[in-house]
């Protein structure tokens, strides 16, 4: 039976072979190059002695130096002796005649020398110049000769070995690739085959995954993984009842109380146009069809997000009038506002909010019918807004907080508006909601945005007005803060970016 594992193993051997041989070939090459360095440190060596030889030869002649003289006699016994010490590296950089004729020169040289040195007071300085220079000349040129060869040879050599490495280099990439490759087609081709048969798990549909590879690791785990499907299902189907029972009753009792102001003004423009059908002028009749249409599709997304919990949903944001969506909310909850003293309003006339306007009047309906309830018929509730711009200022200290505007200022805004095209300006649009009413304690504070959370009484609120109200905030990434203290009332901030022209 195959196995990725093997061909996983004999793929990576294969790459660690080739590159042990790209190691050792690498290697020795170096090790080839670093005897041919060390040749040509000796041969230059080597001319670097004949051009001294030659420095003081020039000395001598020009002032009749006894010293210059005896340093001549040590270069030369110096490269007499590194000419025969090094003769094997001198003869693969040149003939063997040039080197027989460099040892006779240097002989001869010394012979001179010799000479002179004898007959230090009866030779001329001109007739030792003449015995000189034309040996020292003859040396000079072969020592440079020789030189010159090993540099052009060590220069052959390290292009050599640059263009060696470039191609082993290419090779090790081209035998990288091919087994990278082959790997794709032999191991990664499996797996997602895997992937894909996995893909209706994750939608939810707990179907046995059919065995279509031979190979002996996916084989292994579509077994196990089928018996985990045929377990998870005999559970599933133990713990249905229950389960759906209890969010059965949840979200029943939850759409119910959140559907319950949308159908209430839904029956009550039905009623009003039964009653007004035939006496109500076209205006009235169609504010109160608009009414119907717009309570509908209120309710509509109320059952779409207690469907979706919480999750991300497509909506479309557009220039909002803040005065007008807080004058519609009021006019829905009017009946509920009817017993409480009237509510202090400082909203500017041209306040534009960029929001979806049906789920921020659902904010604003959870949070109004909040206050309402959160105290008695002294209960004073009021709404203020208005205008930041950047640097944003902190919200109170002890606020609990929800989201973060600046966040949300500095990348979605800019995003979705083009402040150049629009002629706009980025801001900050805050909204205040107080009442003064019981308070809310600093440990219930940190749970009344969490879902099903309520200190109402029973069969008074499920506890998800406010955890729709900030989801709705995150979604148009704004922030919402709640300041309270027991017995001082309430205030919600929301903090909401826009575009002001």
């Amino acid at each position: 039976m195959n196995s990725i594992r093997h061909k996983t193993s004999r793929a990576f051997y294969l790459l660690a072979l080739f590159i042990v041989f790209l190691c050792l070939f690498a290697f020795f090459n170096l090790l080839y190059l670093q005897q041919q360095v060390k040749e040509g440190v000796e041969i230059s060596s080597f001319n670097d002695d004949i051009m001294e030889m030659r420095r003081h030869e020039k000395n001598l002649v020009l002032y009749h130096n006894k010293k210059e003289l005896d340093n001549i006699i040590s270069y030369t016994h110096k490269a007499i002796t590194s000419l025969s010490k090094n003769l094997n590296s001198l003869m693969q950089f040149a003939v063997p005649a040039d080197i027989s004729r460099l040892q006779g020169l240097l002989n001869d040289y010394q012979e001179v020398l010799s000479h002179y040195q004898k007959q230090w007071h009866d030779i001329k300085p001109a007739t030792a110049a003449q015995m000189l220079r034309p040996l020292g000349h003859q040396l000079s040129t072969l020592s440079e000769k020789i030189a010159l060869e090993e540099r052009s040879s060590l220069i052959h050599s390290l292009r050599t070995t640059r263009w060696t490495l470039a191609g082993a280099i290419l090779m090790t990439a081209l035998i990288t690739v091919f087994i990278g490759y082959h790997l794709s087609r032999q191991v990664v081709r499996p797996l997602r085959e895997l992937e894909s048969n996995l893909e209706p798990i994750a939608q939810g549909r707990f179907e046995q995954l059919q065995v279509k590879s031979n190979e002996q690791e996916v084989i292994a785990f579509t077994e196990a993984f089928n018996r985990m499907l045929h377990e998870l299902e005999l559970r599933k189907q133990r713990l249905l009842q229950t389960e759906k029972l209890a969010s059965l009753g949840i979200l029943a009792s939850g759409v119910a109380h959140e559907l319950n102001n949308p159908l209430g003004n839904i029956l009550s423009s039905c009623q009003l146009l039964k009653e007004e059908l035939h006496s109500a002028d076209k205006t009235m009749l169609d504010s109160w069809l608009e009414q119907i249409d717009s309570e509908t599709m209120r309710a509509h997304k109320i059952v779409s997000a207690m469907k979706n919990f919480g999750q991300p949903q497509s909506f479309n944001i557009e220039p909002v009038p803040l005065r007008e969506l807080i004058d519609s909310t009021l006019l829905l909850l009017h009946n509920d506002l009817k017993n409480l003293p009237a509510i202090q309003q400082n909203i500017p006339d041209n306040l534009l909010l960029n929001v979806d306007y049906q789920r921020f009047q659902q904010v604003l309906i959870n949070l109004l019918k909040n206050a309402i309830d959160a105290g008695d018929q002294t209960n004073q509730i009021s709404l203020q807004a208005s205008l930041c711009h950047e640097p944003i200022s902190p919200l109170p200290e002890g606020s609990y907080i929800i989201g973060d505007v600046s966040e949300g200022i500095s990348n979605k805004m800019k995003k979705s508006f083009s402040d150049k095209e629009s002629g706009c300006k980025t801001a900050c649009a805050s909204l205040h909601i107080k009442d003064t009413g019981h308070g809310i304690t600093q440990e219930t504070m940190v749970h009344i945005f969490d879902p099903f959370f309520t200190t109402k009484a029973p069969r008074q609120g499920m506890g998800i007005g406010l955890y729709i109200a900030q989801e709705i905030i995150r979604e148009h990434a704004g922030e919402i803060a709640v300041l309270s203290h027991p017995g001082q009332g309430t205030e919600f901030i929301i903090r909401l970016p826009c575009i002001q022209p």
